[in-house]
């Protein structure tokens, strides 16, 4: 009889192959159970083999991560996942958080927050699906080089080494007729260390305040702008290259005053949305529509980098609020005491609504994937006992 059940299920027994491309449709809930089921699934469903082919399926449904201000100073806040449903998410840390934390960024399921008071002194990479965080150590550069300024951040992914890096640029305060010091600093998923980086090729660069990089092919993107050689300020974006760690400076068209720049990945390449800012009392919009500029790295047909692509009318979808990975803007439209938002594709100005519950100040909202990426490559994490997620 025993011999009779070996052979049965020598028989049921599934191939490796079969086995993960089965598992790696499920959701991230379903797969939690079984680890718990079997040594051999929790090795498997932990391997890094299996966590990319998990991540490859869940990537192709993406949904967004919003944080909501519900009064000006933001100490009042939420956190949800959206996309037809609103889910309620609660971070970790909350009890002892100083102030609102701040969204760095989102990649392949991992999302990393500065939980500081100021400066970008202090991180935590989360994986909301996994309930998983891991609190960063601190960062190396300190104000004891001198006073800060100003902190930019960024965190995406390194392809080439398959490590998720978090970038922290400082300026330090400086003398009226004295360049700006700005010094550069890298976190190491792989690692699980910082390291000071040469910045220099940045030179005296200001970034705008409150930006975090923009992740668009391999690289982090922001805006800055230095002193011209006539003395005029020279606008431009400061690219950062995960794989390499190298700066690098890329033009942007002219814009004038009373217009609002966002950075944006638009079908793999760099863009541009300009729109008018608002609150400018007195002031004349300077124009009534979103334009939207792509840049190519070998100049188009005519040797311009800068391809302008179709405008949106402002009164149509509203204002730009976000970003996604590849589709374009998420707009927001206010409509006497209502609010709309929209996913909107400026190739071909099509368009969806979004179910976003609404905050009453502002959002801050990110393109989100469920995954198995653990929150350090050490697997040196915390899990979150209480559940997380709990639908509206």
């Amino acid at each position: 009889m025993r011999s009779k059940r070996r052979s049965m299920a020598k028989k049921t027994t599934l191939p490796q192959e079969t086995l993960t491309d089965i598992l790696s449709r499920l959701p991230i809930k379903s797969l939690t159970r079984f680890e718990s089921v079997s040594k051999p699934f929790s090795a498997l469903i932990n391997s890094p083999d299996f966590i990319s082919a998990h991540l490859r399926r869940s990537s192709r449904h993406f949904t967004f991560f919003i944080r909501h201000f519900h009064n000006p100073s933001g100490s009042n806040f939420s956190f949800s996942l959206t996309n037809n449903q609103a889910i309620d998410v609660e971070i970790p840390l909350l009890g002892s958080l100083i102030r609102f934390p701040k969204i760095v960024g989102s990649c392949n399921g991992l999302v990393c927050l500065d939980i500081s008071s100021c400066y970008a002194r202090a991180f935590v990479l989360w994986n909301i699906a996994r309930k998983q965080y891991s609190c960063l150590p601190s960062p190396k550069i300190s104000d004891s080089r001198g006073p800060f300024w100003m902190v930019s951040t960024g965190f995406g992914f390194d392809r080439e080494k398959n490590d998720y890096k978090v970038v922290r640029i400082v300026g330090f305060a400086c003398e009226k007729g004295e360049s700006p010091v700005v010094m550069v600093e890298v976190f190491s998923w792989r690692t699980g260390c910082w390291r000071v980086i040469d910045g220099r090729t940045i030179g005296a660069c200001v970034i705008h305040e409150g930006q975090n990089g923009v992740v668009i092919n391999g690289g982090l993107h922001w805006l800055g702008n230095s002193a011209g050689k006539s003395g005029g300020i020279q606008k431009f974006i400061l690219s950062f290259d995960l794989n390499t760690e190298e700066f690098r400076k890329i033009p942007t068209p002219d814009f004038s005053a009373g217009v609002c720049v966002k950075i944006m990945g638009f079908k793999g390449s760099l863009a541009l949305a300009y729109y008018p800012s608002r609150g400018l009392v007195g002031r004349p919009a300077a124009t009534d529509r979103v334009e939207i500029c792509v840049w190519d790295d070998y100049g188009g047909a005519d040797g311009k980098y800068w391809t302008k692509l179709n405008s949106l009318q402002l009164n149509t979808l509203g204002y730009p609020v976000g970003v996604t990975n590849e589709t374009g803007l998420i707009m927001r439209k206010l409509d006497g005491q209502f609010t709309q938002f929209f996913l909107c594709d400026p190739s071909n100005q099509n368009y969806r609504r979004l179910h976003i519950c609404e905050a009453t100040y502002s959002c801050d909202i990110h393109s989100y994937v469920e995954s198995l990426v653990p929150v350090s490559a050490g697997h040196d994490h915390r899990v979150i006992e209480e559940e997380v997620l709990s639908e509206v």
